[in-house]
């Protein structure tokens, strides 16, 4: 069998690894008051065994262990990820990690209260065997998260730069193996799968121009790397950079993309 989840960083090198380390934790911030809310509305407080499936270096995980009393399992294809996300939460007690496929999920059925995922269904070669996996492991009357999954299709972008935008409209992430439109997917995946379902949009709020340079300029290295990769010039990449900053600071950029989020529950074989 060949890699099942392409968004991991097997194969790179100290720096790729380091830069998508920074990446995750960007990620995982950028993120938060989009996911908790969910957690929250879930259960994740009242819960004795959760589930997060495709951890990666244990920053959402962090999230979870500091919201709940219960006890979290988190599980990663990758070896090199598992071994940061010990470090990310080797003040955690009630965290328990181990190497895991999302495809094929290492625990007995009907075994946890919350089996939750976060930016991995798009990057699955399989995603429905991976929803009916944690729907599996859920117990029955147990809930199945998938607290965020990006739709670029549905991606707004204003001023335009052609041939920058369709770069970051999905075409870098469908380079990579991944699924750029796997949001607008979310209920058929869950629907398929069994589970009584709830889709929504979690990102309502649009950045203010200050929060996107800020989060740019921390993540700068990573966005000149993929524009790299797709084949620009430096000259065509400095231009890029110039118009977007510059919009920035004259206050009229506008940046969003839907993060959809699905909830599924798991129905008692009695009704």
């Amino acid at each position: 069998m060949g890699r099942k989840y392409l968004g991991l960083p097997r194969g790179r090198s100290k720096e790729e690894l380091d830069l998508f380390i920074k990446k995750l934790e960007l990620q995982a911030k950028e993120t938060a008051e989009e996911r908790i809310p969910l957690y929250l509305k879930v259960g994740v407080k009242d819960a004795d065994l959760i589930l997060d499936v495709g951890c990666g270096s244990g920053m959402v995980t962090r999230d979870l262990a500091n919201l709940t009393k219960g006890e979290v399992f988190a599980i990663d294809e990758s070896k090199e990820m598992i071994k940061v996300a010990k470090k990310v939460l080797k003040e955690f007690d009630n965290v328990h990690l181990a190497v895991g496929d999302a495809h094929n999920i290492p625990f007995k059925d009907n075994t946890f209260d919350i089996t939750t995922c976060n930016l991995l269904l798009m990057w699955s070669v399989d995603p429905q065997r991976v929803v009916n996996e944690m729907k599996r492991v859920t117990r029955e009357g147990g809930i199945v998260l998938a607290s965020l999954e990006p739709d670029f299709g549905g991606k707004v972008h204003w001023p335009e730069n052609p041939k920058v935008d369709r770069i970051f409209a999905g075409e870098a992430i469908r380079r990579r193996g991944g699924d750029p439109h796997i949001g607008r997917k979310l209920r058929a995946l869950f629907v398929r799968a069994g589970l009584e379902t709830e889709v929504g949009i979690g990102n309502t709020r649009i950045w203010t121009c200050e929060e996107d340079k800020a989060y740019y300029l921390h993540a700068r290295d990573y966005y000149i790397k993929v524009l790299r990769e797709a084949g620009l010039s430096q000259e065509e990449i400095d231009q890029w950079e110039y118009e977007y900053l510059k919009s920035l600071d004259d206050g009229i950029q506008l940046n969003f993309f839907p993060q959809f989020y699905a909830i599924g529950k798991k129905v008692k074989k009695d009704g």
